[in-house]
């Protein structure tokens, strides 16, 4: 596979070999929290602060947020954005040495990520992975940078992440930044992340159980939960579809029972007050009639009114599972909560 070549990558390739390390020093007046829980905050240049953690982490990072410079050329922004600012400049003439003042503001840019992401990817657990936040201005160039330091077949993916809303007159509306993943071995990875850990879910069951134990009578349950869904649905997503409760808990109606693609099974469902066949997907179901009937035989099946709408399949708030997907449509959210919700423990976290 071709490597990405820059002005300037000679001297940087081995440069994080040539970073001395600094003993760290805390500062008693700038603690907060607790001081046995193992968390660090470190101030100072992040190239020499990951080498001065190095020894204490090496190999043992579960998961590593980095949120690097954009390279929009932005100075006004409370952090420059600009890889001219006098730090870099400064760092580049050092390192680099007269030719930097050759180099292209992507140059720049990729002699700074260089070193930064060699060292990252030593902190890194065999099971480890790092996600890395860009935009457009550098995001064709951090893949290759990323393919060639995490090996391309360790790309686990890209997220696409719908933040803000661009109002101003363009030809395309930039409405969205990416987050690229890499693992250090992604073999090791699981095959799916789904996660059960959620808060807002573990609040809607405990107010399930509430209007369970409160209401004996299914109908009044029902108006009584509908009323209080209707006035804190915005603020149960992605549960503002569960409209529905019973006597197992809150749920909600998919539409999951179609064959995707393909021609499914096919058999009759009888509508419970009709006694007419139910409307049968366009390809068929997706399981065979044996599971239709335990569904059946456990009330997991919704009905509509009559049987020309297609059934529905009951699916519990108490076994929802969070998916990592790759898009993210939410401005109000920051991507690393994301990340926090996925995994509840948040043990071995870097984030720079």
């Amino acid at each position: 596979m071709p490597k990405l070549t820059w002005i300037g990558k000679e001297a940087v390739v081995l440069h994080h070999q040539d970073v001395p390390t600094h003993l760290l020093e805390p500062v008693p007046e700038l603690s907060c929290g607790d001081s046995n829980s193992g968390n660090l905050i470190v101030q100072g240049d992040n190239l020499i602060a990951l080498k001065a953690l190095l020894p204490r982490y090496a190999g043992k990072v579960k998961c590593i947020y980095i949120d690097p410079p954009y390279n929009t050329g932005n100075e006004g922004w409370a952090y420059n954005d600009n890889v001219n600012s006098p730090e870099i400049k400064k760092w580049l003439g050092k390192v680099v040495g007269a030719e930097a003042e050759d180099l292209s503001r992507h140059d720049k840019w990729l002699c700074m990520m260089y070193p930064r992401l060699v060292l990252l990817k030593q902190f890194l657990r065999e099971d480890g992975v790092i996600f890395v936040s860009i935009d457009d201005n550098e995001q064709a160039y951090l893949k290759l940078l990323m393919d060639e330091i995490f090996d391309a077949p360790n790309r686990v993916g890209t997220i696409v992440w719908k933040n803000v809303t661009d109002n101003n007159p363009t030809n395309i509306a930039t409405e969205h930044e990416y987050i690229i993943c890499y693992a250090r071995k992604k073999s090791l990875l699981p095959k799916e992340w789904k996660s059960p850990n959620l808060a807002v879910k573990d609040e809607l069951l405990r107010i399930g159980d509430n209007f369970i134990k409160k209401y004996q009578d299914e109908t009044e349950r029902q108006n009584e939960y509908s009323k209080w869904f209707r006035k804190n649905k915005d603020y149960l997503w992605p549960f503002d579809r569960y409209k529905f409760i019973d006597d197992g808990g809150i749920y909600t109606g998919s539409q999951s029972v179609h064959n995707p693609g393909k021609e499914g099974y096919r058999y009759d469902v009888i509508h419970p007050l009709t006694g007419m066949p139910c409307k049968q997907p366009l390809m068929g179901y997706r399981f065979p009639e044996s599971t239709m009937v335990e569904l059946l035989k456990t009330g997991r099946v919704i009905f509509g009114n009559d049987e020309n709408k297609l059934i529905e399949l009951k699916v519990y708030a108490k076994d929802y599972r969070l998916k990592l997907s790759s898009l993210y449509d939410n401005s109000s959210d920051s991507f690393f909560n994301l990340l926090c919700r996925n995994d509840k423990a948040r043990n071995k976290w870097l984030m720079i």
